[in-house]
């Protein structure tokens, strides 16, 4: 979820400019109104002043007033007592905004508590897990099984991790793309041809990176279901395409449902003979249907993943500048959003930070993101 912008980007060739200046700039711009003069005039084509004088405004309102701004190149953190705000920053040659950008601005919690009491607030059903070094700083329900998305990846990648480290296979095998492998989007190898050769290790950065469910397909058939199935507790273990194909279909659901648990696995794979459109996939939350993995499990899966470095190309919702490494997978779907990160911080030490959250109905993305990155901010600084 890189680039979640709340107002406006206009990106032109900046110059470098002082970073105290900067500074300054940002400051006015965020306690008082725009001046045209502090625009170039390219910038204020794409934004008239009008507009931008109102999405400021908006700005101040909410994150108060500013007392700290840390300018790294074009990056810009902009620090109040009850926000953060992350962007960008550019001037031209003459010193005036040719690039600006922000996030959306994140809450500074008072405290864990008060952290934890804006993720509950996110959906009819929450947990989250957070730990450090393997000790227990905050859990609610992270034993029980829920809803958790394309992070049940994570048990994908695990399994063939175990592949590799015991040299049954190579990151640099070449597995070859089947027609029953073409999944929906996310990703991009279901636009690839049936027959395409792709590495292990190829498929299994899409997977993660980008949550390519293709590739996500390819590797189960590859790796063997039971095997991941067993890693992540799940009996049946469903392919994305099967997935997708049971909540396109509410009858096929319903017969899958009340099926023998031994009966499942060929209902779901009946379903999925025809791929359906990606706009027939309209069913809600469906406890049975979806991954459903307890916290627990998935921060064990993670933590052994960490340091891989395809567990570090998307950060996702977190921002990486905030921590030595990053290693990242969530998932959503309609009514599920999970979000699952390992982190190390300047002291070396290692934590698992994970929510979940399911609800009849869709989970604001961009509400969940400024509660999970307010519930690192007070992991990352508590002070």
């Amino acid at each position: 979820m890189r680039g979640l912008a709340l107002a406006l980007c206009l990106g032109l060739a900046a110059s470098p400019a002082k970073s105290d200046s900067v500074e300054d700039l940002v400051t006015r711009l965020l306690s008082v109104p725009p001046e045209a003069s502090q625009f170039s005039s390219a910038f204020l084509t794409a934004v008239p002043l009008p507009q931008l004088a109102d999405l400021l405004e908006g700005l101040r309102a909410t994150i108060g007033r500013v007392t700290d701004v840390q300018i790294s190149g074009e990056a810009m953190l902009v620090t109040t007592a009850s926000h953060r705000l992350r962007g960008q920053i550019g001037l031209d040659a003459d010193g005036r905004i040719a690039l600006l950008f922000f996030e959306p601005p994140e809450p500074r919690p008072a405290d864990l508590d008060a952290a934890l009491a804006a993720i509950r607030a996110l959906g009819t059903d929450t947990s989250w897990l957070v730990t450090r070094d393997g000790t227990d700083l905050a859990r609610q329900a992270a034993d029980r099984p829920m809803g958790v998305g394309s992070a049940f990846k994570l048990g994908v990648l695990a399994v063939l991790v175990q592949d590799v480290q015991s040299g049954l296979r190579r990151w640099d095998d070449v597995v070859v793309l089947d027609e029953a492998d073409l999944s929906l989007p996310s990703g991009i190898l279901q636009d690839h041809p049936p027959g395409a050769p792709l590495t292990l290790h190829g498929a299994a950065a899409l997977m993660i990176s980008i949550s390519d469910n293709t590739a996500t397909d390819l590797l189960i058939r590859t790796l063997g279901r039971d095997r991941i199935a067993e890693v992540l507790g799940l009996a049946p273990l469903l392919t994305t395409r099967e997935f997708f194909a049971l909540k396109a279909d509410s009858a096929a659901a319903a017969a899958f449902l009340a099926a023998a648990p031994e009966k499942r696995a060929g209902l779901a794979a009946a379903a999925a003979e025809t791929l359906p459109m990606a706009s027939q996939v309209t069913g809600p939350y469906t406890s049975g249907i979806e991954w459903e993995v307890p916290l627990d499990r998935l921060c064990a899966l993670a933590l052994p993943l960490a340091d891989l470095p395809l567990m570090a190309i998307n950060p996702g919702p977190v921002a990486a500048e905030d921590w030595d490494r990053v290693a990242y997978k969530g998932g959503s779907s309609p009514g599920v959003l999970n979000f699952t990160a390992v982190l190390r911080d300047s002291r070396g030490q290692s934590l698992c930070v994970a929510i979940t959250v399911n609800s009849d109905r869709e989970v604001d993305l961009a509400a969940a993101v400024a509660a999970f990155r307010g519930l690192l901010g007070v992991l990352s600084d508590p002070g």
